[in-house]
């Protein structure tokens, strides 16, 4: 097991930059910026199919033996997943010796997950500039089945995108689901800890990439959010069939 755990986590580190707490979150090389191992021709669906869905809500997963976190970066490890088991039947636990699908949390370059349950191994990365507990929670929301708000089939009635802004290599960021490969569970959310901000993938740094179409709402980045939005914690429920 540990040689698997060893040779899984050196295929995926030598993809990332060492990155600060933005570009940790925000990777252009990455479908959807810190979403692992999807082909953004085939495999784009904003909420996953039930297959993949932990049964019963309970995610297996297991420190990276190969990886020191310090107390406080288990904490609030801890605190992230705490966070959705206070609030819906999510329940992280560590893995039992025999079990084969589970989640391998380990201090990559930078943050990433896969999305949903997908069986075997699968890696979920708190590296450098992932310590802030509304990117730990986001990151989770991937683990748990779920995609950013911004690619919504029906986003262009909430959000306008600003191509023009955009780095040339992050477009792909920005394409919007067919109403085929969603599976809207509430309507658009501009507080979810899975929307990104209104900067993100700017050329500039600056200018902005995509802004709310309802007067006075700003789109804050993920790390100068809470936690989970009401809306977020409705969808959980309802993908869950939390009771």
């Amino acid at each position: 097991m540990f040689l698997l755990i060893a040779s899984l986590l050196a295929s995926v580190s030598i993809l990332y930059a060492e990155v600060d707490r933005d570009w940790a979150l925000h990777n252009p090389d990455l479908f959807e910026g810190d979403i692992l191992g999807i082909d953004p021709e085939v495999d784009r669906n904003a909420i996953p199919k039930d297959a993949q869905r932990w049964p019963n809500g309970r995610v297996p997963y297991q420190m990276d033996p190969y990886t020191t976190y310090d107390s406080k970066e288990k904490e609030m490890i801890k605190k992230a997943m705490a966070e959705y088991e206070e609030k819906t039947c999510i329940r992280f636990v560590e893995k039992e010796e025999d079990e084969k699908d589970f989640v391998l949390i380990f201090a990559g370059r930078g943050c990433y997950s896969k999305v949903g349950k997908e069986g075997g191994v699968q890696v979920l990365s708190f590296g450098k500039g992932c310590f802030q507990h509304p990117t730990l929670v986001h990151e989770l929301g991937h683990t748990i089945g779920f995609y950013h708000e911004h690619t919504r089939s029906d986003r262009d009635d909430y959000i306008t995108i600003h191509w023009e802004a955009i780095m040339n290599s992050a477009k792909d960021q920005f394409y919007k689901l067919r109403p085929s490969e969603n599976r809207l569970l509430d309507t658009f959310d501009y507080n979810s800890v899975m929307l990104y901000g209104e900067r993100t993938f700017s050329k500039d740094g600056w200018t902005k990439t995509m802004t709310a179409n309802e007067k006075g709402v700003k789109l804050l980045d993920v790390y100068d959010k809470k936690g989970l939005s009401e809306s977020d914690v409705k969808r959980i429920k309802k993908l869950y069939e939390c009771k």
